[in-house]
């Protein structure tokens, strides 16, 4: 199976960098708040989300834990802050 580098250093299958991808573009325009969830959960492990249930049904997180394969996509696809969030290319 292909991989790619991601901009973090770590090398993840290309299906699923493609697949998180696509999930992270539908959360951000459809569930903007679930979509900062996430992206706060990966930066901080302690950060509480609110509701788990669609992250969960994306397959983004298993309970309140996000894969290490999923955290390395968000952390290498989103650069900015709060409202000023962005959803880049995390190659």
């Amino acid at each position: 199976m292909e991989t790619v580098r991601l901009k973090n250093g770590s090398e993840e299958l290309k299906v699923l960098v493609n697949s998180t991808m696509f999930s992270l573009r539908s959360l951000l325009q459809n569930n903007p708040t679930d979509f900062y969830d996430l992206v706060m959960v990966c930066r901080n492990k302690n950060y509480g989300v609110t509701n788990q249930t669609l992250l969960n049904r994306l397959g983004l997180m298993q309970g309140n834990l996000v894969h290490t394969s999923i955290k390395n996509v968000v952390l290498s696809a989103v650069i900015g802050d709060g409202l000023n969030m962005t959803l880049t290319s995390p190659i």
